[in-house]
């Protein structure tokens, strides 16, 4: 099955457009997404320098909120008693490590997913992303199957 990615686009086009008449927006749920240091064509791959891969935190319709939650943290909006998300943390300390700024990275998405979950997990063993510490376990419903 194909799957249809949103994106990439630059951290500073999806902040930029957000208020447009139509914005490309992330998903409700059942989703995950992709950073990389670079662009790529269709599906991402290993050549975009993939970052971080993420998706929902469980089965709420928030992964529109995730998204958010990585870009708030991605760029310093935490401290060591609050943040939303450990891998928006993560590229934080990423670009200042490397002196670039969060804007110039790559988010994309995938058009929604049968399992989040299952997608996640397929993504990170794809993509061998730099800075995800933690693979997700199968999901229950189809640890089985895989």
């Amino acid at each position: 099955m194909k799957r249809k990615w949103i994106g990439p686009m630059k951290i500073r086009e999806l902040l930029d457009q957000a208020i447009a008449s139509s914005p490309a927006m992330p998903p409700s749920g059942n989703s995950v997404y992709v950073v990389s240091r670079r662009r790529w064509k269709g599906e991402p791959d290993k050549s975009c320098v993939p970052l971080y891969v993420g998706g929902n935190t469980g089965q709420a319709e928030r992964f529109r909120t995730r998204v958010g939650d990585l870009i708030a943290d991605m760029f310093g909006f935490y401290s060591e008693e609050t943040g939303h998300h450990s891998g928006g943390q993560s590229l934080h300390r990423y670009c200042a490590d490397v002196k670039a700024s969060p804007k110039g990275l790559y988010i994309g998405w995938l058009d929604g997913c049968k399992c989040h979950q299952c997608e996640e997990r397929r993504l990170q063993e794809e993509l061998e992303p730099k800075l995800n510490k933690i693979k997700p376990s199968r999901c229950r419903q189809h640890a089985r199957k895989s």
